[in-house]
């Protein structure tokens, strides 16, 4: 992969989490995951339950295979540099990717398992 210079005017980004990734010029590779058991309780009362990833499926299935290359028509400048004037980001999560520049290789997966636990009405 030919590097690049990138100039970027401006950039605001409010929030980058869980696993995601904000990067500025060429890369090579790409990979990020994320992993989230998220427990919601009703309730004052605070309680030590656990919760482990191997009690639910969703985090020991394989994944699915990945889907084949596309082929994209574009145009190539290799040897003039990346330009941006403005880029405006209220939020990256979960696995996100904000990429300026070119990359060669992207894998991403994230894995949720949301829990909601309710007290019964009377």
């Amino acid at each position: 992969m030919i590097k690049r210079m990138v100039y970027v005017n401006h950039i605001e980004v409010k929030s980058v989490t869980i696993g995601s990734v904000m990067e500025v010029g060429d890369v090579y590779r790409a990979s990020p995951t994320s992993t989230v058991l998220a427990v919601q309780k009703e309730g004052e009362e605070y309680t030590t339950d656990t919760f482990n990833y191997e009690d639910y499926p969703i985090f020991s299935i394989p994944p699915s295979p990945p889907l084949h290359p596309i082929e994209i028509s574009s145009f190539h400048y290799h040897n003039s540099p990346i330009i941006v004037d403005h880029v405006s980001v209220k939020g990256l999560s979960t696995a996100a990717v904000l990429q300026i520049g070119g990359i060669d290789h992207f894998d991403a997966s994230s894995r949720t398992k949301h829990i909601r636990i309710i007290n019964n009405e009377p």
